[in-house]
């Protein structure tokens, strides 16, 4: 049965290559319309790979908007072989210098205010910022796994297929990453009981 499946899956995402890669073809001779469409098939995947590093809409339609200017720019650059995974490789390096970016705003900005309140919604709230801080500082290879599994809600098999790795290699980056995260969110917890 998961043989069936995953040989499905396969077969898919062997089709939705194939397709991408005619449409980005039709692109690569200034074909404006395929440029529309080669934008809405990976608009979805794309923008919320985005806003995983931004947590930001306005931000994240700029990198992505910022994302997919680089690949028309550089569309002739591209070599017959893994669209997607150019697409994202371009993506993945723009949320990168993004990310480089606002960290250097934030060691500008050395005035910040730390509220210390007891109630649970500044709990929540710390939480929260305690668990995208972990996914923050995972190694980029685990990083970027867990936020296009979790934020761009992309199946195992799609980010095998947008990095050009194993679909094995996904599954343990992703249980490697998980255990992390854990570990990190017990700490946490366990601090706020200290």
């Amino acid at each position: 049965m998961s043989t069936t499946k995953s040989s499905d899956e396969q077969q898919r995402l062997t089709t939705l290559q194939a397709q991408l890669a005619d449409v980005f073809e039709r692109v690569q001779r200034n074909d404006s319309e395929a440029f529309g469409e080669f934008h809405d098939m990976l608009s979805q995947q794309l923008m919320a790979y985005c806003l995983s590093f931004t947590r930001d809409v306005d931000e994240a339609k700029d990198l992505f908007q910022g994302v997919m200017l680089a690949v028309f720019e550089y569309r002739h650059r591209y070599v017959a072989g893994n669209i997607t995974g150019w697409v994202f490789t371009i993506a993945r390096n723009a949320c990168r210098r993004w990310e480089k970016r606002q960290r250097a705003v934030e060691q500008l900005d050395t005035t910040y205010d730390v509220a210390d309140s007891g109630s649970s919604s500044v709990l929540d709230t710390d939480e929260v910022a305690a668990i995208q801080q972990a996914v923050l500082r995972l190694d980029a290879p685990y990083r970027d796994c867990v936020m296009l599994h979790y934020f761009g809600n992309m199946k195992v098999d799609d980010i095998a297929e947008a990095l050009s790795i194993s679909t094995s290699l996904v599954k343990v980056r992703l249980h490697r990453a998980r255990t992390v995260l854990q570990t990190t969110l017990a700490n946490f917890r366990e601090s706020l009981h200290v």
